[in-house]
């Protein structure tokens, strides 16, 4: 058998070596030439588009980390800006600390707002007993008082402002030689109206009221803003006037209680 097998083998050979097969093998070359082009080109393809798919990853994978590493910087800016600021308020307190020779201990906090008060007569506040807050302390920013803790617990505190019609403090007229003196009570928005002026005491559009601290709740010399009306009634034995504080409550974003 296996002599038999080397034979046809040699024959096989033998007839190629002269080319009686030359003729088969250009029409086997003419039918499978173009399905071998088309294989190949086929092959090339798939080829191409792994290529394309690999590639297609690769940027997704890139733009994916250039957004991550857009948002780790834009993260990093707003810390920086938001610890700059700080820093302004920080050396703005210090400077009115100095200059005043105001010796209590301030603590920064942030405000949170209080979607609870449709009023916007208050605010919460980041800090609470756990930092020496009390039911009483006074807020300020700078030098202006801005309102008074109501409530407090252990991380966070509720502020009344100012402009509520809860807060009330004794006040005066810094810009006067008597210093008229009266009680001034929150309006809402801006306004806080300054009451029980006598007829004869003098008080001017422009002027600039301070707190007196003869109420014990709130400290002295604490600025509350300028008088902007004048109301004086002659059927009335008392005369007001109208205050519109100097700094922006509606957009607090930092403040400092006074902790005793």
């Amino acid at each position: 058998m296996l002599v038999k097998k080397l034979f046809v083998a040699f024959v096989i050979l033998a007839l190629g070596f002269l080319g009686v097969f030359n003729p088969f093998r250009t029409v086997v070359q003419y039918i499978f030439t173009p399905v071998e082009f088309g294989l190949k080109n086929t092959a090339s393809s798939i080829k191409d588009t792994g290529n394309f798919f690999i590639a297609l990853k690769g940027l997704r994978d890139q733009n994916i980390s250039l957004i991550k590493e857009n948002q780790n910087l834009k993260s990093i800016i707003l810390s920086l800006k938001q610890a700059d600021d700080e820093n302004k308020i920080l050396r703005t307190q210090l400077n009115l600390k100095n200059r005043n020779t105001f010796d209590k201990k301030l603590l920064l906090a942030n405000v949170m707002g209080n979607a609870k008060d449709l009023t916007g007569g208050s605010v919460i506040i980041d800090k609470g007993t756990r930092q020496g807050v009390k039911a009483g302390s006074n807020v300020i920013l700078a030098n202006y008082l801005v309102g008074i803790v109501k409530d407090t617990q252990s991380e966070r505190s509720l502020v009344s402002l100012i402009t509520s019609p809860d807060i009330s403090a004794t006040v005066r007229d810094i810009d006067v030689a008597q210093h008229t003196e009266g009680l001034a009570v929150g309006q809402y928005g801006t306004s806080i109206q300054m009451t029980r002026i006598l007829p004869n005491e003098v008080i001017n559009v422009g002027d600039t009221i301070v707190t007196s601290g003869k109420d014990g709740i709130f400290d002295a010399n604490l600025l509350l803003g300028k008088v902007v009306k004048v109301v004086s009634v002659p059927a009335e034995p008392l005369k007001s006037a109208y205050i519109e504080t100097q700094i922006d409550l509606a957009n607090l974003d930092k403040v400092f209680v006074i902790i005793e």
